[in-house]
Parts: C-alpha cells; structure tokens; sequence
C-alpha cells in the first residue's frame, strides 16, 4: 500500500506532457518528450535496427537526460549510461512506459544525483551529470506484438547499440538547437560512457561490451566498461544448477532443491527466445521442449499477450495449483498440479523440471555428460537446444579490453553465482585487473532481493562511485582517452559547416562521397 501511496505521489509532481503517438513504428526525427520528473527529463525515440532475420525493424527506446532547473553557464553531460533492463513481462514495465513502472523510477534517479545531492562535486560527474539511454528490447514497446528473444545475446546487444548510436544523434541535433522549450545540455568533449544492467541487463550489458570492442567502437563511444549485476552469462552453467544443485553451492545455503526452478517463468521464456531466434531449433516446436501439461498452463499466450508481470504469471500457476485446470477438454487435479508446480509461499510456485519439460527434454538436461560436449551438428531437438543455449553464452571467445564490475549474490537460486564462475574460468588472468566481483553486497538473498540491494547501492547510497573511479582508471591505464585527443573530440563545431572525420572544415557541403560531420552527427554522402 505505502509503495502505492509514492508512485501516486510521484505521479502527481510529474509535469506530464502530452506527446505525439509514436506506433507507427518510423525512426523518429527528433526526441520526443515524455514528462519531467524534477531534475531530468525523461524522451522516447524510435530507431532503426535489424531483427534475428537481419531484416531491418524499427523499435524503441526511452533517453532520460538531465536538465538541471538551475542551470549553470558550463553545465554540460559528462556520462552516459548504457542501461540493459532486467526481465519483464508487461509492456507496462519497459522503460519508455508513462505508467511510472519501476524501470522508470530507477531511470528518473541517476540523473538527479547532482551538485551535493548524497555526492559531493567530484562523485557527481559520474552518476547525476548524465544521459540514460534505455532500449524496450524487441518485442516491448512499438514492437509489443512481436515476440521477444528472450536473452539472444548478440542480437540484443545489436540492437542496444543501434539504440545508443541513434539517440546519440537525436539529442546532439536537438540539445544544438537549444531552445528555451528544450533545453538540452551540450555532451562534453572527453564524456565516458559506461553499460550497466542487472539480470537479463546484465548479460545483455555484458554482451554489448563484446560487441563494442569486436566493432572497434569504444573510441567512437567513449566506452570505458561495464557494471554487470546478477547476470545469466552462461546458460548451460545456470540449467546445471537447476538440475544438480541442493541448496549448498558457491558457499551460501539456501532453499534451493535439485530439479527445481524457484522461479520457473524462466524456463519457458528461455524456449521461447531460442525457438524464435536460433537457427539450429528453427526446424522443431515449442513442444518439442515443454510439457503438454505446463502448454496447458496458458503460459505461451501469457508471455505473448505482454499483460501480465512475471509475478502475476506466478500467482496465476499459484491459483491453478489450488483449484486445478480445465482446458481444452483436459482436466488437471490440484494433486495434478502439484506434480509440476510446489508453493514456497503464497501466491508464488517453483517448477518441477521433469514436468514441466518433455521426458525427452528432461532426461537429456539431467544427464551430465551429455551436457559436457556441445554438439557441433545437432542431429535432434534436445541437441539443438543444447547448441542454442551454448552459442548464447558471453563468457568465452573474447578477451575483455575494458574493466568489468560484477555484482553477484552467492545465494542467487534464478542467476546462480556459478555465472559469474563460468566467466572467471573463461578468463583467469584478468580477475582484479580487468575484472573483479563484489559477492558481499547480498551475499546469500535470492535474485529479487540482491536487485533490491544492487539498485538502492545504484540509486541512494551513491555505492557504485568507487566501482565507475575503477573502471574509469582502467581506461585511462589502458590508453582508451588516447582518441579523444584527435580534432573530433574537442573541436567546438559550428553546427552549420561540414568536417571531416579528422576535424578539418569544409568550405560546403562535399561532393566526394564519404563520412562527414554535419549538425553534430555523422552524415554519409553517396556516390
């Protein structure tokens, strides 16, 4: 109720401005504004990518900048964030929703840690003097009505990093024209650029620095490095904890059984997200995975419909367990039901695996050694799976040449600390130097819980300052500011001319075909 009382509150402080429908699903040519909550102010903008087929799809993403309402002469942004949001289940939550979700709370606190505010003047620069640019992901937003793919890590970090390129451009256009209605700040010359997420951001967050530094796109970003919460890096490593752990991993006891998934929305998210964009499982079904019984649940139409939170989706499997399921001439007894789901607490359920997966399924996942070799031509279904969920790791084939903070819980039973082992193992020379994990600050909560943590540290406590001091050291060791010392970083344009990549002026607009600057952005001139 008290949690109901602030957002109420919070809406009603919140200039709402009325906006311009954006889903029709065209690249927006200007910011659009949502409202200003305080101190920031809070846009959408569509913007060109490609979907798993790498056909080109349109879709959307929330900026939240800060526009301090007392602005000083000098005042500019000195950080922009890359923020992956965790798993959700309502297109309510996305990040661009006006209905004050919590991903639009969290959003709407970094930018007004400012001057004094819990930082003093020298922490402030990297969380309040900010621009937070925060993608819906494909299958929320103005794509609502497409399914998402669920933790394709390549394709996500993709279409992320085409987010932050786009709307890097929009706001550089807009915060030129610095009207009195807008006022946008300038982005500072040497601005450093860091990704974070938690849980499914998480991975994805560390997908992005992978693809970043694959691109050789750090300079052009000012990228420095990421901080990773609580992530599902490695999936092969987090369906062997389900199956093989009894409560007494990575040092942390906890309620966790083998066989059990304590939050099982999980499992039918991940087959989706696999079906729908991995080419190895294109030419077999979801039942091909997943129970009659748990199809019958509803949950497919649950996850596609983007209505229901996935706490929702857990009291509808709650209510089932009590009164049992009628469907499609199919009845389920609450003794039934108990077979695939057992509730820990009321309005919540665990899945048990060998019913919620087919036997085949589940007799493939439990076996240990057929999970030690990934199949390089998968002959069946299972062993399609098996590729699916080992090509979707991040651990392995990369050397990470920027610094990492991983937050990770070692009592997490949904994203096992065995994640954040996987990766260690995958790169054993770089713990403390180009990596390092702060496995205290929960240590033994469950996945919801150490969110709860990672994000007030985030938020309130002004926690994570020392963790962007690391990683921004770690880039200038590395020689990354470098490339910031060329003409195009700290050249004042005139918005009006035309430049070469290099900074040297034009006398108009070129004929020769090329990339130029022009408007603050990058322009290509054809043939």
């Amino acid at each position: 109720m008290e949690t109901k009382k602030i957002l109420l509150i919070f809406a009603l402080l919140c200039a709402v401005v009325p906006v311009k429908s954006w889903a029709q699903a065209e690249p927006s040519e200007r910011l659009t504004r949502l409202f200003i909550p305080g101190t920031s102010t809070v846009y959408s903008f569509n913007y060109p990518t490609v979907n798993t087929a790498g056909e080109r799809i349109v879709l959307s993403s929330a900026l939240v900048a800060w526009t301090p309402t007392d602005r000083q002469e000098g005042d500019s942004i000195e950080t922009i964030h890359i923020y992956s949001h965790a798993t959700i289940g309502a297109d309510e939550e996305r990040p661009t929703s006006q209905g004050f979700s919590k991903e639009q709370l969290m959003l709407q606190t970094l930018p007004r840690r400012t001057y004094g505010e819990l930082l003093d003047d020298n922490n402030a620069e990297y969380v309040g003097r900010c621009i937070i640019i925060a993608p819906d992901y494909e299958g929320f937003g103005v794509t609502k009505n497409l399914p998402h793919p669920y933790l394709s890590q390549r394709l996500t970090a993709q279409q992320v990093l085409d987010a932050v390129n786009y709307g890097l451009d929009l706001y550089r256009k807009q915060s030129a024209e610095n009207t009195d209605d807008d006022p946008l700040l300038p982005i500072k010359s040497d601005w450093r650029t860091f990704g974070l997420g938690y849980s499914q951001g998480g991975a994805v967050t560390l997908a992005l620095q992978r693809l970043i530094e694959e691109k050789g796109l750090a300079g052009q970003l000012h990228f420095y490095g990421s901080i990773c919460g609580d992530g599902p890096y490695d999936l092969i490593e987090t369906m062997r904890y389900y199956f093989d752990d009894d409560g007494t991993s990575y040092g942390a006891e906890t309620d966790h059984r083998k066989g059990i998934c304590t939050y099982p929305v999980v499992v039918p998210l991940i087959i989706k997200g696999m079906c729908s964009t991995h080419p190895a499982m294109a030419s077999y079904r979801i039942n091909d995975y997943l129970s009659q019984q748990l199809i019958d649940t509803d949950v497919l139409s649950w996850i596609d419909s983007k209505e229901y939170t996935t706490s929702e989706m857990s009291k509808m499997w709650y209510d089932q367990l009590q009164s049992g399921l009628d469907t499609l001439g199919r009845h389920y007894s609450p003794e039934q039901m108990a077979e695939m789901f057992s509730s820990p607490k009321e309005g919540k359920v665990a899945g048990h695996l060998d019913k919620m997966f087919t036997p085949e399924t589940f007799a493939y996942l439990n076996n240990a050694d057929s999970m030690a070799t990934v199949p390089s031509e998968p002959a069946t279904a299972q062993q399609a799976l098996h590729r699916a969920l080992a090509d979707n790791s991040v651990i392995t084939g990369w050397t990470p040449q920027h610094r990492i903070q991983f937050y990770h819980s070692r009592g997490d039973m949904v994203v096992p600390f065995g994640n954040y082992e996987a990766f260690r193992d995958a790169h054993p020379d770089g713990e403390n130097s180009m990596y390092r994990i702060d496995d205290t600050f929960a240590y033994d909560s469950d996945h919801m819980d150490a969110a709860i943590v990672f994000f007030a540290e985030l938020c309130v406590t002004g926690s994570f300052v020392p963790h962007y001091q690391w990683i921004s050291e770690g880039a200038t060791q590395t020689g990354i500011k470098d490339i910031y010392d060329l003409p195009i970083y700290n050249l004042q344009f005139d918005t009006n001319a035309w430049y070469t990549l290099d900074g040297r002026r034009l006398n108009g607009k070129p004929t020769t075909k090329g990339i130029y600057i022009h408007n603050n952005v990058k322009v290509v001139i054809p043939n």
